[in-house]
This record gives C-alpha cells, structure tokens and sequence, in this order.
C-alpha cells in the first residue's frame, strides 16, 4: 500500500502530466533536435541543428544557430512556418516575434530570387521572356581518366558501380544540357572533350573519356592552368577547370560543374537525392566576384535556381525525390571561378535507389531540362519562356502532305511552339530547311524515283526542341508499282530491369536499357550482388560493382530513323511508300486498306499499341491486308496477340542461345545480343508458336525454336529486325516473301 507521502508526489506528478500546456517550452537540445527534424535533412549527410544560444525576452525569442540552417532552401512561407513553431516551442503560442540567425546570418537574408519567384506564382509576370542569344556558359562533366604516377596506369576517378562510372556516366547529363542551350542559343563551353571527338588520348582511349587536365594540354592551354600540383594529376584535373574558366578571354556568364555523389546512406532502397554546392569566398579570401557583385549571394541564386527546378520536376517521376541542402561549402570547381558558379550532385552514383532511376534516360532527359530550365531563369528571370518539347508524332502521305503533332508540356506552360522547322532530304543528300508558323502541316510534293526522309523541330521564343523521328516516302517510277504503309511504333526508352531480395539486388543479369538515340554511359554487367558487401576503395567497391569491358564505346538505342532504315530497301525493291509514327496511324487520309503491305516497327518497345491502332490493324488483315510485324516484346503489340503468338521468352546467354538466325533456304543471319557502337540489339528474345496454317520462317539456331512464323498475309518476328547485323537482306527477304516475288 503507496504511504501518503508518495501518494502525494504522485498525484503531483499525474497533474504537471495532464495539466501542463500541450506546446510544452523546450529546452536548448529539443529545440535545436525539432529544428533539424523540420529541415528534412538526413542525419548522414547533414550536421544536427545546435543551439549556441537562445533568448526569450516576454514575447521576443532570439535564436543563434550553427551553420546547419544556412543549408535550407529558405522561401518567405517556410519562414514564416518556422518562426511560427519556434514561437509555440519557446513560449506555448504562435504569436511570438522570432528572429533566427544561422552562422551569425539572419535567415531572412538567405531568400534568393528563386524563392521570391516561387511566392509570387501567379501574380502578374515579371523578367526577360527570351531565348539565351549571346550568352556563354561554361559546362563540364566530372572527373575522367587520369594518369596515376605513383601507379603508373591510367584510372577511374570513381569506382565502377550499377553498370557505369561517374567519369562517364556524368557526360550523359551534360551533353543533353549543352544541347538544349545551344538551342536556346548559347555558347556552351567545355574543358573536356562535349562527345564527338573520337581520336585517342594519351590513355589509348578516346579523348572524351579523359579527364579536363589533358584536353587542355591538347588545346595548347598555358601550364599555367593544368600543372598545378607537382604531378598530382588528379587534383590538377579538379583545379584546372575552374583555372580555365578564369583564363577565358570571352565573357562567361555563369559555369556548372556537374557530377553525382558517392554517398551512401546504409540504406539501399531510400534515395538519396540532389545536393547544391556554392562557395563564399577565393582562394585569397574575397567575397567578390570579377563584375564587383556578391559571391555568396550570387553563388547562392544561381545553386537555388538549378537545385530547385531540379528536384521539382523530378519530383512529377519520383514524388519521394529528396531535395538535399542547399550548401556553402569549399570546392575548387565553386571557389576558384570568378564568375557565378556551383557545383551539382544530381544523385548518389552509389546509392541503388537513386540508380534505379538514374539508369532511365527519361529520368536523364527531365533531369537536363530541368538544370537547363533553371539556368536560363537565372540568367533570364522566373518567366523566361521555355524551349519546346519535341514533336512525337509525324505522317507523310501519298498526296504529300506532313502532318505533326506537338508535345503539351505539363510542367511548363511557356514551352508552347509558336512555329516549327521542317528538314527535308532528298534521296540521301544534304537536309534542307522550311519554316512553317503556326500550322501542324505542310503541303509538299513527292517525286516519283525520289526517296524523301522528312523530321520536324518546334520552336518559340525560347529555342528549339530537340527532333521528331524520321518518316519517310517514296513514290516508284511504275505507278503498278506495291505500295507499303511504314509505321513505326517504337516510341519507348527505358532502364534495366531490377530484383531485390533480402540477401541480393541489382540489375537483372542480360538486362540492359534502351537508350534514347544512345549511350556513353554503359561500361559493363553488375557483378556484385551481395547486399552486405561493402565499399573498400574503387578497385574493391562491393555491392553494385561491375566489369568495364565497354568502357569508351557508345550503346546505340532507339535511333527514331527506322522508317528510312526500312525506306532505304524498299525503294531498291521498287516498292513505294510512305509512312507514319504508331500516333498518327489514325490521321491518315488514304485508308489504310489502300496499302498491299503494312510494316509495323515495334523494335525494343514495351509500350502497349492503342487499341484503336490494334482495331484498325484487325481490319486491315481481315480485308486481305499483308503485315510484317518485328518485337522483342509480343505483348507489347496487344496482349491478346502474345497469347496467339508467343511460345516463350528468354534472354541472351539463356540455354545455348547466340543470337544465329536460321532463315528460309537455309539463310543464316546473326543479331546483336548486347550494347554496341553499330546499331540496335536485344537481349531478349521471343520464341513464337505457329498456327495450323502459318509457317515457321525462320529459327533461332541453337534454341531450335521459331525465331518468325507466318502465313500468307503474316509475318510476324520475334525480335527487332533492325537487331539484325545484316539488316538489308533480313527484311528484303521477309518483304519478298510477303509480296510474292521471287526471292534473290
């Protein structure tokens, strides 16, 4: 039985328990402990909010901070937000007048014009609304190749992990930027090799593979700039970057450094995300920039702008995508330039959550036109108007009529197309160019004996999208002549395809991603699965870590010119033709009844057609109609065709196949089964079954199983043709066996 004295402390405790406030003070610790909580930081890559002092005086609470909150993206409503828990924290009502200073700087001050533009959304527009003519911007990807003196070999400045490297893997981003502001009309310039050049460098492997340092000493740069630490190539490659920028006689109006992070957060399925770096002061301590304006504020704008445009637009892909600080901290490539400049950690290259995503090339081409869009608001305010979006879909007709289709931009309402340029190749030559304004088509005239390939840019005030896929027609001499229908439907890029369990994770072993136009980044398969096998150093990284046998080489992926791929034959085999993307199949005027022989291209896809193109296509061969019809994934066609055609998947490497087709009459072709500088391949393969009346066409070798099965109106393969090494004679032969003539 509890005696009276401790009933009595009891009961005291019980009403302090239940009578006390609900915003109970908090002392120093709780309350710099709730603060960090607040920032969203991780505790792994983020330093704890500590209090150095606070001061309550009746209603006013002063608050001093380590440098940590420097880190926020500060905006006028998350400050208001956070002095308004701070006032219930410190006093137990939200009507406190509270001052926070972080790292002796009042956190009001740290509010960019970033921040400002975003609380002004929707009020009247304010800046430049134009493109970046005149404007020079220095770029470079991270790292490279270097020379190891005390090695004495030439190595990776980061380990090889997830199928890539950031020496390389970083190029992928950059060279999408460069683009899209050269489309916007900026002079982009680089210290490294951008990718066309495909000379050597003095590591025996291509120049744009190397890093900064040796493609300065190419250019003739002073040593001035690259020999900075008595044969420590490696920090000189860091440092010389920036040297360059400096040395440059043209005026530079801001320089990006882009490179993804090493870090690891001990948990491989939470994403690590994007981190912004600016730098306050020189080498020699100033605070000033060349024109006279502030470094750290300017530095600060600049990181904003990008960081923000960044992680909110990769957040429409990946809603759990983690916006990481915004930080003042010492690196040379953000330190020695004298003019605005960061440094950018797109992801953690280590990390497998963030590489999941980062092995995409949508995921990469959001990712560049959001930095692009960041840079050009930044130097041209919060309503410059953006650069299109590329046009999708595109018809050319028998009666000579190109039709397109733009892309609505859900993100960006200024990147509507005002006008649009039309490129036109005759027979193989040079492109030229019309301007069309305003109008989705163009009336144009189609020669017989001529073959025409056709593409089409969109335009507005700010630039140029990037280019439409290729359609193409041609119109044969003999107007008996068969006539083909071309439509390609392989709109699809994607990443590998990835497994986890508790003990292993990774990429599928044979699974490789389908590239948009192509690839630098692939250097090798993943060879390390284990889970808990940690990073040593880059020669023995652990979980993740993979060959480098395609290091230096690029992977060709969806190429959007297979219409005149598929043209170039026919008009050898005097067929005529014109065609269209999968999108624009509907839009015809012809019927496509009109056509004795339709040729679907569905290549690597796995994007489902619409039903309204899988209806038309039924009509067609239900009105005698001929089909060729080539994928790696069947049911991606429609799935109600997979249950008619497919007998069974596999990928390359699976029992003995090698990728050797066995033809009709014994013809024997060989495919691409993994990434290559020559042209598509596939890694997965399907076997088909055939119907009572169709025909086994052709035959994996090995597998012995149908590689093509057909009947007399169908021909229906179960990989992409344009994987075919030899692809001429492949489809040659599968026309004439369509269209009844004799085979050559």
């Amino acid at each position: 039985m509890i005696n009276h004295k401790y009933r009595f402390i009891f009961v005291v405790i019980l009403g302090f328990v239940f009578l006390t406030p609900a915003h109970a003070v908090l002392g120093m610790q709780e309350l710099g402990d709730s603060l960090f909580v607040w920032t969203g930081f991780s505790r792994v890559w983020s330093p704890n909010v500590r209090i150095k002092q606070m001061r309550v005086d009746g209603d006013k609470v002063t608050i001093r901070t380590n440098a940590t909150l420097k880190d926020v993206h500060w905006t006028p409503e998350n400050i208001a937000e956070i002095k308004r828990k701070v006032s219930r924290w410190t006093l137990g009502h939200e009507n406190g007048k509270v001052t926070i200073y972080t790292a002796k700087t009042d956190i009001e001050s740290l509010i960019t014009e970033c921040a400002k533009a975003q609380s002004t959304k929707g009020k009247a527009p304010t800046g430049k609304a134009s493109d970046l003519t005149d404007r020079n911007i220095a770029l470079w990807p991270s790292h490279g190749l270097y020379f190891n003196r005390e090695r004495n070999e030439w190595i990776w400045q980061r380990a090889a992990l997830w199928t890539t490297v950031e020496d390389l893997y970083s190029q992928e981003y950059v060279r999408l930027i460069k683009r899209m502001l050269e489309n916007a009309g900026a002079t982009v310039l680089m210290p490294r090799a951008g990718l066309e050049e495909q000379q050597l460098g003095p590591s025996g492997m291509p120049r744009w593979t190397e890093g900064a340092r040796y493609w300065l000493i190419d250019q003739g740069s002073d040593a001035s700039i690259w020999n900075l630490y008595e044969g420590d190539e490696y920090k000189d490659d860091m440092k010389c970057r920036a040297m360059w920028v400096n040395s440059l006689k043209t005026p530079v109006d801001l320089c990006l450094a882009l490179h993804t992070d090493g870090l690891d957060s001990g948990n491989d399925s939470t994403i690590i995300g994007t981190l912004a770096i600016y730098t306050a002061k020189d080498d020699d301590n100033r605070t000033k920039l060349r024109d006279g304006r502030d470094r750290e504020n300017t530095n600060r704008n600049l990181a904003d702008w990008v960081q923000t445009s960044l992680t909110d637009d990769l957040r429409h892909l990946a809603p759990e995508w983690t916006r990481r600080q915004l930080k003042e901290a010492n690196y040379c490539e953000s330190r020695v330039p004298v003019v605005p400049s960061m440094l950018l950690e797109v992801l953690s290259h280590k990390n497998m959550a963030d590489m999941k995503y980062g092995l995409d090339p949508n995921f990469r081409f959001t990712a560049a036109r959001a930095i692009y869009k960041g840079l050009l608001r930044y130097l041209n305010g919060p309503h410059a108007i953006v650069q299109p979006l590329p046009v999708q879909e595109i018809a050319i007709q028998t009666n000579g009529l190109l039709k397109w289709r733009p892309v609505k931009d859900s993100l960006e309402k200024s990147a509507t197309p005002s006008y649009y340029m039309v490129y036109i190749q005759e027979n193989d030559g040079e492109w030229d160019v019309q301007q069309v304004e305003k109008k989705t088509e163009l009336q144009l005239t189609l020669k017989p004996g001529i073959k025409y390939n056709y593409y089409v840019v969109a335009g507005n005030d700010g630039g140029l999208s990037f280019p439409s896929p290729i359609v193409s027609a041609y119109l044969a001499d003999e107007s008996s002549a068969p006539q083909a229908l071309i439509v390609d439907a392989f709109n699809d890029s994607y990443g590998p395809e990835w497994f986890a369990d508790s003990t292993y994770a990774g990429i599928v072993p044979n699974s490789y991603a389908c590239e948009n136009y192509f690839s630098c980044a692939y250097i090798g398969q993943q060879w390390d699965f284990t889970r808990s096998h940690p990073w040593v150093n880059d020669d023995n990284c652990g979980f993740g870590a993979c060959h480098r046998d395609h290091a230096g080489q690029f992977t060709v992926g969806n190429t959007h010119d297979y219409a005149a791929l598929h043209g170039h034959v026919l008009r050898k085999m005097k067929i005529s033709y014109v065609s269209c993307t999968a999108g624009m199949l509907s839009n015809l005027q012809s019927p496509i009844s009109n056509f004795q022989l339709l040729d679907v291209i569905c290549g690597r896809n796995r994007i489902p057609l619409s039903s309204e193109n899988l209806s038309r296509i039924s009509e067609y061969l239900d009105a005698g109609g001929s089909l060729l019809l080539s994928t790696d994934h069947i049911s991606a066609v429609d799935p109600i065709w997979a249950k008619r055609y497919l007998h069974t998947s596999f990928r390359a490497g699976n029992a003995t196949h090698s990728g050797r087709i066995a033809g009709t009459r014994h013809r024997l072709y060989q495919i691409f089964l993994e990434p290559n500088e020559e042209q598509l391949f596939t890694a997965h393969s399907e076997a088909l079954k055939p119907e009572k009346e169709a025909t086994v066409w052709a035959t994996y070798e090995d597998l012995r199983c149908p590689a093509a099965v057909g009947t007399d109106k169908t021909l229906v393969f179960g990989y992409p043709l344009e994987a075919t090494i030899d692809f001429d004679k492949i489809y040659k032969h599968a026309i004439e066996w369509l269209t009844k003539q004799p085979e050559n």
